[in-house]
């Protein structure tokens, strides 16, 4: 299996979904298993990935759970990630795939949908790259933070406002984690699950990470780390 080359392929056909001109695509349907009201375009955009890796694993998906095909492997994805965003036209929104064996995750692939930007992660390689073209990814000052979850956490925003730090909540969890090393820091409160976080997690793996008591900390430089740690979990 060629794990990277058919995420490439997947990728391509959920943006051609999106663009597809149907308004359907965005109705609302039932409950899915994570717990979110799913669109059509998240169910969609699963029946893509069975269509493709079916046959090479299990898989544990937001909409469906967990769909036991007997094999070795367990494939953990969020078919669409950050559904509002791409509801409502916002170009921040994405798809993520983490690769599981013995209790493990040996690969992911994480891709904004909006880009083209994609993420990906094995025991040999790290790679930034777009579907679409050959990118020079340019440098970042690492300034920002990205705090997703905001509007349901006042008592952070309070915090972080009391120190004069700004911040950013652009709604998709798996992009913003896959983002992490370009950012001063990633937050999050709230339910923590698999298939929001397995492939992001894995990709930044070598940041600074804490999660603890729903929430989750993510940065690069220990100074950020250990200053925004005083301030969500001892503050």
């Amino acid at each position: 299996m060629n794990f990277l080359k058919i995420c490439k392929k997947i990728s391509k056909e959920i943006i051609a979904l999106i663009h597809s001109s149907d308004k359907s695509i965005f109705e609302k349907t039932t409950t899915g298993f994570g717990g979110d009201v799913s669109m059509n375009i998240d169910l969609l955009s699963e029946q893509i990935y069975i269509k493709y890796l079916s046959k090479y694993g299990n898989i544990y998906s937001e909409e469906s759970g967990f769909l036991d095909n007997n094999k070795e492997i367990t494939f953990i994805i969020d078919p669409i990630d950050g559904s509002f965003n791409i509801s409502n036209a916002f170009p921040y929104y994405g798809s993520s795939i983490a690769v599981k064996k013995n209790n493990k995750i040996i690969k992911s692939f994480i891709v904004n949908l909006a880009t083209g930007d994609y993420f990906y992660k094995d025991k040999n390689k790290r790679i930034e790259q777009n579907l679409f073209y050959k990118k020079k990814f340019t440098p970042s000052l690492r300034e920002i933070i990205l705090f997703e979850k905001a509007y349901s956490n006042i008592d952070i925003c309070e915090k972080l406002a009391s120190h004069n730090i700004k911040y950013r909540s652009p709604g998709a969890l798996a992009l913003s984690i896959a983002l992490a090393h370009k950012s001063k820091a990633v937050i999050f409160k709230g339910e923590i699950r698999d298939f929001d976080i397995a492939a992001a997690l894995h990709f930044n793996s070598h940041l600074n990470i804490k999660i603890k008591d729903n929430i989750i900390l993510i940065a690069k430089k220990k100074k950020d780390f250990k200053y925004l740690e005083n301030i969500l979990f001892k503050g």
